[in-house]
């Protein structure tokens, strides 16, 4: 990212299998205005800028933020799947949108969290604030898609590369039902996320690699070969895996 200040910080121990971080960071923080492109994770983000909460809904390709100097945007990132049980609304209503929290969280949530948002002098401690308010809420909702879960566990993990049919074979369920509950709990089906999952895996190994070999990065990250990883990036991010090295490695 480029004149991006970014900051993660973990939360409780208690709410980590549904929360990824909070997290803040400063667009423009030279006063250079320019354009960001943020690549898709398969999350659901709460976002505080400018006084006011949105939802950042599951993206399906990379998006284009407008990156105004010296502004800061404080969020909490729920992992994949995770965020519908807490937030009340199926996550294929929030794919590739960024509506306005008073849509979904409504007045009985909203109020006083926003209060304690905009009276918060630093980012930690508005970072804070959307830990607590989502500890709550955690507390309060039953818990996220257990068979999801699970399923996003298997296409995260080393060498993942499962047809829907075998995925949900192992999983026990007919592939229409395991593509409906990931709709609902996604946004969309397995095997995008997959794609997206590898490309994090392509972008993490990047970034602490000793050798820069794309052909080798391609194939510690799952690809067939760098053309496939050529074509996946163009299509998930619209740029070149050339230009994805160096991207910052967010907590997922």
């Amino acid at each position: 990212m480029r004149d991006v200040s970014y900051t993660e910080w973990r939360v409780a121990p208690a709410m980590q299998s549904a929360v990824a971080c909070v997290w803040a960071a400063q667009l423009g923080a030279q006063g250079e205005r320019h354009v960001q492109r943020v690549i898709p994770d398969g999350c659901i983000d709460l976002l505080f800028s400018e006084g006011e909460l949105t939802i950042a809904g599951p993206d399906t390709c990379s998006v284009e933020v407008d990156a105004v100097p010296n502004r800061t945007i404080v969020g909490l990132r729920f992992r994949a799947g995770q965020a519908p049980a807490v937030l009340g609304i199926p996550a294929s209503e929030l794919l590739d949108q960024r509506v306005e929290a008073s849509e979904v969280l409504g007045h009985a949530r909203l109020p006083a969290l926003l209060d304690a948002l905009r009276a918060a002098q630093t980012a930690r401690t508005a970072a804070a604030h959307l830990e607590h308010a989502v500890s709550g809420w955690l507390r309060e909702q039953l818990p996220a898609d257990a068979l999801v879960a699970r399923a996003i566990r298997e296409l995260q993990a080393p060498g993942a590369d499962c047809s829907v049919a075998a995925l949900a074979h192992e999983l026990g369920v007919s592939e229409r039902q395991l593509r409906r509950r990931f709709v609902h709990s996604v946004g969309y089906g397995p095997k995008l996320l997959e794609r997206i999952l590898r490309l994090r895996r392509f972008i993490a190994a990047a970034a602490c690699a000793r050798t820069k070999s794309l052909a080798g990065l391609a194939l510690a990250a799952g690809y067939a070969d760098q053309p496939h990883l050529t074509r996946e990036c163009r299509e998930l991010t619209s740029l070149t895996p050339t230009q994805l090295l160096g991207y910052p490695v967010t907590a997922d």
